[in-house]
């Protein structure tokens, strides 16, 4: 009877075990649906080079270019009275700016400077 229940539970725990393990995803990894809609795609580059190619077009564009953390920098930039701002992350080898502080327009102009950036310092693919 001991023996019965112990291949009852070490089969029940092979099989949670095996259904738990079986995502498509690793862990903290995030799918096609989870790209934002504006993001940029850079492929696979180290944070720094990426960052100092932000940094470099943000100068470029009139943009105050704060680092944050290891993958993302603050960019503040006045216009008229105003001062605005977005925070542009790198990760998942994309550069993406939030636009609920900065017009949308002139986050598009600092995309575009990253792109020209990037493709100057051959670090696009």
């Amino acid at each position: 009877m001991k023996k019965m229940f112990s291949i009852v539970v070490v089969s029940a725990v092979t099989l949670i075990l095996s259904v738990g393990c079986s995502g498509g995803l690793e862990m903290g990894a995030k799918g096609p649906e989870a790209i934002s809609e504006n993001a940029i795609y850079v492929g696979h580059h180290s944070n720094e080079n990426v960052l100092e190619a932000i940094k470099i077009a943000g100068v470029k564009e009139g943009w105050r270019v704060t680092e944050f953390k290891s993958n993302a920098v603050i960019v503040e930039k006045i216009i008229g009275d105003k001062t605005v701002s977005s925070t542009v992350v790198y990760e998942n080898e994309q550069i993406a700016g939030d636009n609920k502080n900065a017009p949308m327009d002139e986050l598009l102009k600092l995309r575009q400077a990253i792109v020209d950036e990037l493709k100057k310092e051959g670090l696009d693919h």
